[in-house]
């Protein structure tokens, strides 16, 4: 197929520095998935991918979705882009799972139950209300933890990387009682080790910790993608609204989706014909 396309002049470069197998992949319309190991140059395929939809395809930058893990990727991509398409046609939407989902949450913050202008917290935010609450709460009603002592720093640190693991599991905290009586009785039924009483606690924590963030109009980093995609999952018409917005939707590093990373990617491409995806399958974590 690439043979009988005319390349435009601006987007030789970015193509010529590609293997013939990256070049046909980054050629390629469709749904195309990209499986190659660390170093071999996967973002760079996916960078002339988006250029090319730009550049030799006619999509509109603005119509194509790009996510990425860190924000030094959604630079660089940036920058690439816009060496071979020009100023200002590298996609608005290219930014990170959270950058891109805060700006969806913030189109209509309703879903999360928020007001407009909320707020963001972020990891460090996070562990300071869990150790507010937690210090609110008398000793004795602690649950006792495999080491150290009830209400120390790393019962702490615990307690909210279990609530961020339920929000990546889309758990939201009327949902936390169910989810986690639930996982009690698998654990018990395969003669796993649970701490159940760890567990419900932060089901009790979940809670409380919600509410504040609420009351404050604040969301923290799980509520950005938890909240756009429950709303996606159970309303037709929402996730319709956001997946006819885009004629591409792009990911890079898509080993390292989780749960709801990939049901967010799943739906809000939805209506488009095109997604490429590059990643390296020996190092999934799904």
């Amino acid at each position: 197929m690439s043979a009988s396309l005319s390349i435009p002049p601006r987007l030789a470069p970015v193509l010529d520095d590609l293997t013939p197998a990256q070049r046909a992949a980054a050629l390629a319309l469709g749904r195309v998935l990209v499986l190659a190991g660390a170093g071999t140059g996967k973002t760079k395929t996916l960078t002339a991918g988006v250029a090319a939809r730009i550049e030799l395809y006619g999509m509109e930058p603005s119509r194509i979705l790009c996510v990425t893990f860190t924000n030094k990727a959604a630079r660089e991509m940036r920058e690439r882009i816009t060496r071979a398409c020009g100023e200002g046609m590298a996609p608005s939407w290219l930014g990170t799972f959270h950058a891109l989902c805060a700006r969806q949450l913030r189109a209509e913050p309703d879903i999360a139950h928020l007001r407009p202008g909320f707020d963001i917290r972020d990891a460090d935010d996070t562990l300071a209300i869990v150790r507010r609450l937690i210090r609110a709460t008398p000793v004795e009603q602690l649950p006792r933890p495999e080491e150290g002592e009830p209400g120390d720093a790393r019962q702490i640190a615990k307690m909210a990387e279990r609530i961020s693991r339920l929000k990546e599991d889309l758990v939201t905290p009327e949902m936390a009682g169910h989810h986690v009586e639930a996982m009690i009785a698998r654990a018990h039924a395969q003669k796993r080790f649970m701490d159940d009483a760890g567990w419900r606690y932060v089901v009790e924590l979940y809670g409380r910790y919600q509410s504040l963030l609420r009351e404050q109009n604040a969301a923290d980093f799980g509520d950005l993608l938890m909240w756009p995609t429950l709303a996606m999952l159970h309303n037709d018409t929402y996730r319709y609204r956001w997946s006819r917005r885009f004629t591409a939707v792009m990911a890079d590093e898509f080993q390292d989706v989780n749960r709801a990373q990939f049901l967010w990617l799943k739906m809000i491409s939805e209506v488009s014909a095109e997604f490429f995806a590059v990643g390296d399958d020996s190092q999934s974590i799904l």
